[in-house]
Formats: structure tokens, C-alpha cells, sequence
């Protein structure tokens, strides 16, 4: 998939092929409402939420992806690492840091991402399909990520829905990150 800068073409997720490494399938192309001159999208803007590791050990553990929280808590910054393996699930919380997290999504798939008010990361990280698709860019060599979200007045939630193909540690890595950062619970719009 091209990732240019200048007016993105959107896709249709027809399939997701992680078991071999591969990526979102995407076909198309219809042009996006966030190309260049299009109209405004709704998820444009700052949405914040309390991250908190309970949040995130429940949306992991919800996809069968909890045997990844140990290693997702340290990555997000929620633990400090390496977590005893000697730990049991009930306890990973214990100590554990929480924070606001804030995201301002900029037009064609800009984000900038902040821990309290440090930010953690501004990058081009998403690319909007139509307005419920939302796709988290993998690096080179990872899948990019579908997820679904929903807009209801100033409350902003993703849903992350694990394939059945999605075997491989590349994979489920990659759906561990997407949810981390993205599907833990209700984001809600900032008035600044």
C-alpha cells in the first residue's frame, strides 16, 4: 500500500491475512472525505481518557490477546518492565501507573499522541476508510490494523475484532498495539 502525503484514496477492508505477516487487504479506491478539500471529518480534533492498566489487561483479554499484557503494560508505560513472569494475571495491575492520554488527529492521518503532557508520539499512523474504518499504519513489515469506531456526540470509541487468521506473533502483536493505543474504553473531545 502507497502511503503518500497528498490525497488519500480510501480503501475497502476486504480481508486481513496476518497469519503469514501480510496486511490489511485493501482495494478500492473511492475518494476519502479526508483528502485534500474534502469536508471536515468528525474524529478530527483532541479526545482524551484515563488510561489505567485494568482498562488495558481487560481489552486485550477481551480479543484473547491477555497473554500479551504483561509485555503491552511496559510498552505503553503503564509498568515498569520486565514484569515477573512470576506474577499472576490478578496482580499485574499492582503498582501500576496511570495517565490521561490525549490524541489530536490532524487531516490525512497525522496524529500526535500524548502521555500527560509529554508527547509520546506524532506521527502518520491512521488512515480513515469510511466513517466507522479506522486503520492503525504498521511499520514496514508489521500489518496495518483495521478497527471499527463510533462517534456519538463528544464520546469517540474504537472496537478492535481480532481475525481468525491472525496467528502469528506479528500479528497479534500488532492487534496488541492498535488496541493499546487506541480501544481501551471511551474517548472523550476535548473543548481546547
Amino acid at each position: 500500500m502507497t502511503r503518500s502525503i497528498g490525497a488519500i484514496l480510501a480503501m475497502t477492508v476486504l480481508a486481513v491475512s496476518c497469519a503469514a505477516g501480510g496486511s490489511a487487504q485493501l482495494t478500492g479506491p473511492q475518494t476519502a472525505a479526508s483528502s485534500v478539500g474534502g469536508p471536515p471529518e468528525p474524529i478530527l480534533g483532541t479526545w482524551r481518557m484515563e488510561y489505567t492498566c485494568e482498562k488495558l489487561v481487560r481489552a486485550l483479554t477481551q480479543v484473547t490477546l491477555g497473554d500479551l499484557a504483561r509485555q503491552t503494560l511496559v510498552d505503553v508505560g503503564l509498568q515498569k518492565g520486565p514484569v515477573d513472569p512470576a506474577v499472576g494475571n490478578a496482580d499485574l495491575c499492582v503498582g501500576a501507573k496511570r495517565f490521561e492520554r490525549t490524541h489530536v488527529f490532524r487531516p490525512n492521518g497525522y496524529l500526535t499522541n500524548y502521555q500527560n503532557t509529554t508527547v509520546a508520539d506524532d506521527c502518520r499512523c491512521y488512515m480513515l476508510v469510511d466513517d466507522h474504518t479506522f486503520v492503525v499504519l504498521g511499520d514496514p513489515g508489521e500489518p496495518d490494523i483495521p478497527l471499527q469506531y463510533r462517534i456519538d456526540g463528544g464520546t469517540l470509541t474504537f472496537e478492535a475484532v481480532l481475525p481468525d487468521q491472525c496467528t502469528s506473533a506479528t500479528c497479534r502483536g500488532g492487534y496488541a498495539f492498535a488496541i493499546a493505543q487506541y480501544a481501551l474504553g471511551p474517548w472523550h473531545r476535548a473543548n481546547a
